[in-house]
C-alpha cells in the first residue's frame, strides 16, 4: 500500500529549520572545561540530530516528487479535456450539417471518455484539513485571559499543548485509512527556552489547531480517529522519528522521566480561588497509561478523492479539563500521580466535539 505522508511542505522546512538550530546551539566536542562525559553526550547528540535533518531532507525529496508526479497527472487529464472538446467541435459541426448519426456515435463516445476521466480522477488522492480551534467553554481561548472553572476558580494560562497522534479515517463499512506519520504538536505558547541544549535556544510563540494532509486515499469516510499523546512504540524510544516528533520541543526534558518518554499533555497557568488564595499550577502527562483515543463521527458521510476537499472542524474545549480537577487541590500533576494524570488524560480525550464538516469541491 502506498503510504501517505500527513505532512506540509512548509511543516517540514520549519522542522528543518528548528533541528538545524538545535544543532547549531551544541557546544563544540572541543569546548574548554566540559568533562569527557559531558563532550560524548554533545556528540552523541550531535550525531542523532544530523540524522534526522538527513531523514527529512529525504523526505522533503520524496514529497517533492509526489508533486512533481501530481502535476503530471493534471496534465494528462488537461490533455484529455481538451481533446475532448475537439470532439465536441466535431460535434457542433456534424450537427449543422444534420448528421444525427454522427452527432449521436460523436457524443456517446464524449460521455464514456468523460466517465472514464470522473472514474480516474475520482479514484486519486484528495485532501483533508482538521481544525481543532481551542475555546473555553463558549469563549475563544487566548493566554493571558481570565476564565472561570466550574468549580467557582478563575484561571490563566500560559501555554496548552499535546501531541494529537494516529489520525485515522472511518468507512462505513468498519474498515478504516490510516494516515501515516501523523504526529501532530497543538498548541498555544508564548516564546519559551528551549530545553535539552547547552546553549540558549529561544522556542517562539506559536499557536496551533490546523493540520492538513494533503495525500488522502480516495473514498467515502463517515468519522474520524485520533489519539493523544504517542504510542508505546514510539514513546518508549525517543530516537524513532515520525511526524513532527522532536526531542527538542520542550515536550520531552530531564524532568520529565530523564529524557525517556513524551510529555504527552501540557496544561499550565495560574489560579485565583474565591477566597483569594492564588498561585501556579502544572498539570503534565505522558506515560504509556496516559495514552488515549478519540473517535468522532461525521454528520453525514463525506467524499475524499481529487476533486473534493474535507475540512473536519473541531472544537478543543479546554474547559473540560477541569471536571473532577481544579489546581485548587492538585497544583501540580505529574508521572508519579497515577491516579490524577489518568482523570486529565481522560478529560482531553472528553474535550474534543465536531462543530461542522465541508465537503466541497476544489
Amino acid at each position: 500500500m502506498k503510504k501517505h505522508a500527513f505532512l506540509s511542505l512548509p511543516t517540514l522546512g520549519r522542522m528543518l529549520a528548528l533541528t538545524t538550530v538545535a544543532l547549531l546551539a551544541l557546544p563544540a566536542c572541543g569546548d574548554d572545561g566540559a568533562t569527557d562525559e559531558q563532550l560524548q553526550a554533545s556528540e552523541d547528540q550531535r550525531r542523532q540530530l544530523e540524522q534526522q535533518v538527513a531523514e527529512l531532507e529525504a523526505e522533503v525529496t520524496r514529497l517533492e516528487a509526489q508533486v512533481a508526479q501530481q502535476q503530471q497527472d493534471s496534465e494528462a487529464a488537461q490533455a484529455e479535456l481538451a481533446d475532448i472538446t475537439l470532439q465536441l467541435d466535431e460535434a457542433r459541426e456534424l450537427l449543422a450539417s444534420q448528421d444525427w448519426e454522427g452527432v449521436y456515435q460523436q457524443l456517446t463516445q464524449v460521455r464514456a471518455e468523460l466517465a472514464a476521466l470522473r472514474a480516474q480522477l475520482a479514484a486519486t488522492d484528495g485532501s483533508l484539513e482538521l481544525n481543532a480551534a481551542f475555546v473555553f467553554g463558549t469563549s475563544p481561548f487566548a493566554l493571558g485571559q481570565t476564565y472561570t472553572t466550574a468549580g467557582g476558580d478563575t484561571v490563566t494560562f500560559s501555554q496548552v499543548r499535546y501531541w494529537l497522534s494516529n489520525v485515522t479515517l472511518l468507512k462505513q463499512d468498519g474498515t478504516t485509512t490510516a494516515l501515516a506519520d501523523s504526529y501532530h504538536l497543538m498548541e498555544v505558547i508564548n516564546a519559551q527556552e528551549l530545553e535539552g541544549t547547552s546553549n540558549p535556544v529561544t522556542l517562539p510563540a506559536n499557536r496551533r489547531e490546523r493540520v492538513q494532509a494533503r495525500a488522502v486515499p480516495a473514498g467515502s469516510y463517515t468519522g474520524i480517529r485520533f489519539s493523544i499523546g504517542v504510542d508505546p512504540s514510539y514513546n518508549d524510544d525517543l530516537s524513532r522519528q515520525a511526524g513532527e516528533l522532536h526531542v527538542l520541543q520542550n515536550m520531552a526534558s530531564v524532568s520529565w522521566m530523564w529524557f525517556t518518554s513524551y510529555i504527552f499533555t501540557k496544561t499550565h497557568g495560574t489560579y485565583v480561588t474565591a477566597e483569594g488564595t492564588q498561585g501556579d499550577f502544572t498539570w503534565d502527562t505522558g506515560t504509556n497509561a496516559n495514552y488515549r483515543t478519540v473517535e468522532l463521527p461525521f454528520p453525514a458521510a463525506v467524499t475524499v478523492n481529487s476533486q473534493q476537499h474535507v475540512a473536519v472542524n473541531v472544537q478543543a474545549n479546554v474547559a473540560a479539563l477541569f471536571t473532577a480537577l481544579s489546581p485548587r487541590t492538585t497544583l501540580s500533576i505529574g508521572a508519579t500521580q497515577s491516579a490524577e494524570s489518568a482523570t486529565l488524560s481522560d478529560n482531553f480525550a472528553g474535550m474534543f466535539s465536531v462543530v461542522s464538516v465541508e465537503n466541497s469541491d476544489r
